[in-house]
């Protein structure tokens, strides 16, 4: 009797996410009136683009620090010049597709060696390098929710990232 088992690939699975939360993100920014897109409501919540900003950049040094760029400095300089940047929907659904690809060709590349390799991220807390490619990808969900309730606070409660909806 033989028995065959297979393995899961966890970063082919990981980048099969990572591409779909893109797909749903696109549609949640897309669905955000465009004169909103840069209100901060309630006169202290960051603007939606400075929320795109934020996922994308995450997704950029994550791609560099996997390729062995690991980026130090002002973290919050780079996501300023980021945020005016995304100042259009279009842009913002550019730039996370292709901070997500920069990512997934990173991941793709990668031996498990360089993922297990512990670096410091921008919030200061160590981890290897997989881990945090599973944050940058939560990450992308994370301000998904908040596209999704600025949609609703402007009176669409629509889930724009399913087909037909």
């Amino acid at each position: 009797m033989t028995t065959t088992s297979q393995g899961i690939d966890g970063k082919q699975y990981l980048i099969g996410w990572i591409n779909g939360l893109v797909g749903m993100t696109s549609a949640d920014i897309n669905a955000i009136p465009a004169d909103k897109w840069t209100a901060s409501f309630g006169g202290c919540a960051r603007p939606a683009n400075a929320l795109a900003a934020d996922a994308i950049s995450l997704l950029y040094w994550t791609a560099e620090a996997i390729r062995g760029n690991v980026i130090s400095g002002n973290e919050q300089e780079f996501m300023e010049k980021l945020t005016s940047d995304v100042a259009t929907q279009n842009v913002a659904v550019a730039k996370l597709k292709d901070s997500a690809d920069q990512l997934c060709a990173a991941l793709a590349e990668a031996t498990d060696e360089r993922l297990n390799e512990v670096v410091t991220p921008p919030w200061q807390m160590p981890a290897p390098l997989f881990m945090i490619a599973q944050i940058a990808a939560s990450h992308i969900w994370y301000h998904d929710g908040q596209f999704c309730y600025i949609q609703c606070l402007l009176g669409d409660d629509k889930i724009h990232w399913m087909d037909g909806q």
